[in-house]
């Protein structure tokens, strides 16, 4: 049985609001000047967790969080932000190369094109552990909160828009 015949449409939906709105804050969190990127406090994948992070806020609040589900969805907040850091580590400044290789009086196409690869196999990475990292929260909370967070994630992201 595949996850997408085992799960609930609704539950799926949800994920998926869930998704979209940290995937939007990471996006966002990438754009010089963006109000967003201020309010998740942090870079790329860094962002998308701290927003994710603050959206649980009102799971905690509002959704009526047990305190064994606060303490389950720190650690895993936790655990996603260091692998995350450790991720983004790994591939250093990325963009910085590339520039550097774009910007040299003679154009070596092979140097850029494996450091492009090699800076897209990083995306790569963050991408699998932020959706890791989605499924862990999901999992976690009740499909009712789920369902509240999805509301609260498509209101929220209907202001921003």
């Amino acid at each position: 049985m595949t996850l997408f015949t085992s799960v609930p449409r609704k539950a799926l939906l949800a994920l998926a609001l869930i998704g979209s709105v940290a995937f939007g804050a990471g996006a966002l969190a990438h754009s010089p000047g963006e109000a967003h990127a201020m309010q998740a406090g942090a870079d790329g994948a860094q962002g998308i967790v701290a927003h994710v992070n603050s959206m649980l806020q009102y799971v905690y609040t509002e959704a009526g969080a047990t305190d064994a589900q606060k303490t389950q969805l720190a650690a895993i907040t936790q655990q996603a932000q260091a692998d995350l850091t450790q991720i983004q580590n790994q591939g250093g400044d990325g963009h910085a190369r590339i520039f550097g290789l774009l910007t040299q009086p003679s154009i070596d196409r092979g140097a850029v094109e494996a450091e492009y690869a090699a800076h897209m196999k990083i995306h790569e990475q963050v991408s699998k552990r932020t959706l890791q990292f989605l499924l862990d929260v999901a999992e976690a909370l009740t499909p009712a909160q789920r369902k509240a967070l999805a509301n609260h994630a498509a209101q929220h992201a209907a202001h921003a828009g």
